[in-house]
C-alpha cells in the first residue's frame, strides 16, 4: 500500500480491498507486465499493463494505470479514467464512454431521493466510476468474485457501475440508488451489520424506490423464493459460485425481511437498528476472517435491544407475516 497515493481516500480504500482479493487463495499464477509508458509531463505518466492470472478460469487483459510523482516516489493513481466534475460529485469513466451525463443524472436523482429518507448525506467529493467493460469492473474491483455484477460499493469507496447493458435495461436508476444507500447506511452502522440487512435496506430504499418490475432481481420475486429464515441467509456466501436463482432469492429475501420491519415497526425503527449497531467502532472487513460472524452477533444484540426479538424470533415473525402477503 506504500505505492498507492493517499490523495484520494476512495481509491486508497479500494486498493486495500483489491490487494486482499488478489492475494486470496482463489487467485494464482499472477503476472504483471509493463507494455508501454507515456509521459504527460515530467511528473505524470500512464503505464499500459498486461495482467494474467488464474482462478477457475484464465485471465489475460490490458489496462492503463496513472502514476504521479509525489513525495519523492511514483505513486499509483489507479485506472487512467477520464473525469467529469459536477457540483456534488466526480464521475470517472473509461475513454470512449457514451453515457456519462446520463449516469451523472441518475446519481443526482439518487442524492435527492435519499435526502428525503436519511439525515446522513453521502461523503463529500463522492465519486462514481463507470465501466463499459464488465470484466474490467470486476478486475479493478473484486477480482476474486466468481460472478460478474452491475454495481458495487463498499464503505468509504466510490460507486462503481457497468454501463454496457442494452438501452432497454431499466434497472440502472435503482442500481445507482442502491449503491448510494450502501455509502450512507454502512457509515451509519459503522459496518457492524451482516450482509443480508445491508443488502436488504439497499434493495428497499434503493432498488425498490422504482417499479419492482424494473429491477432485474425484484422482478423475479416470488413467495417460495423469499420463504427463508435469516439463518439461511447468514450461511450463504456471495463470494461463492451461486447460480442466478440463488442470488435473486438472497437479495429478494433480504429486501422482504427489511420490508417486514418497515411495515410492522416503521422506517425510523429500521434506522434505530443501524444507529444502535453504529455505537460500536468501525468494523473493517479487509483482512478480517471473522467479519461476517462478528456482525451476525452484533445483529442479534441489536434486534434484541431495539425490537425485543432474537434473530430466530424475527425470522419466525417475518415468515408468519409473509404467509398473509399477496405476492
Amino acid at each position: 500500500m506504500s505505492t498507492i497515493t493517499k490523495n484520494n481516500p476512495f481509491f486508497f480504500n479500494e486498493q486495500e480491498r483489491w490487494f486482499m482479493s488478489m492475494t486470496s487463495g482463489s487467485i494464482h499464477d499472477v503476472s504483471l507486465e509493463i507494455l508501454s509508458t507515456e509521459m504527460s509531463d515530467e511528473r505524470t505518466g500512464v503505464v499500459s499493463i498486461n495482467q494474467k492470472h488464474k482462478t477457475n478460469e484464465s485471465f489475460d487483459f490490458d489496462y492503463p494505470l496513472l502514476f504521479k510523482y509525489e513525495e519523492g516516489q511514483w505513486k499509483d493513481y489507479g485506472y487512467n479514467f477520464e473525469v467529469y466534475e459536477t457540483e456534488r460529485f466526480t464521475v470517472k469513466y473509461m475513454a470512449g464512454e457514451k453515457r456519462v451525463e446520463e449516469f451523472a443524472g441518475m446519481l443526482d436523482d439518487a442524492y435527492d431521493h435519499l435526502a428525503e429518507i436519511y439525515s446522513v448525506k453521502p461523503l463529500e467529493e463522492y465519486e462514481m466510476k463507470l465501466f463499459y467493460d464488465r470484466e474490467m469492473l470486476r478486475q479493478r474491483c473484486i477480482p476474486e468474485s466468481p460472478w460478474l455484477f452491475t454495481g458495487w460499493s463498499e464503505p468509504d469507496e466510490s460507486l462503481k457501475v457497468f454501463t454496457g447493458h442494452p438501452s432497454d435495461y431499466k434497472s440502472y436508476p435503482g442500481v445507482v440508488q442502491h449503491e448510494l444507500v450502501h455509502n450512507i447506511t454502512i457509515r451509519i452502522c459503522n459496518n457492524n451489520l451482516p450482509v443480508w440487512i445491508l443488502e436488504g435496506i439497499a434493495m428497499h430504499d434503493g432498488s425498490a424506490y422504482y417499479d419492482l418490475n424494473d429491477s432485474s432481481l425484484l422482478s423475479q420475486l416470488n413467495k417460495k423464493g423469499v420463504s427463508k429464515t435469516i439463518r439461511e441467509l447468514e450461511v450463504k456466501n456471495l463470494s461463492t459460485n451461486l447460480n442466478k436463482e440463488e442470488i435473486a432469492n438472497y437479495y429478494n429475501t433480504s429486501y422482504m425481511i427489511v420490508k417486514y420491519i418497515v411495515d410492522e415497526y416503521g422506517h425510523a425503527v429500521l434506522m434505530d437498528l443501524f444507529y444502535e449497531a453504529g455505537k460500536k467502532p468501525f468494523h473493517d472487513s479487509t483482512l478480517n476472517k471473522t467479519f461476517e460472524v462478528d456482525n451476525q452477533k452484533t445483529a442479534e444484540e441489536v434486534f434484541m435491544k431495539v425490537l425485543g426479538l432474537s434473530t430466530n424470533e424475527l425470522s419466525e415473525a417475518y415468515l408468519n407475516w409473509l404467509e398473509a402477503e399477496d405476492i
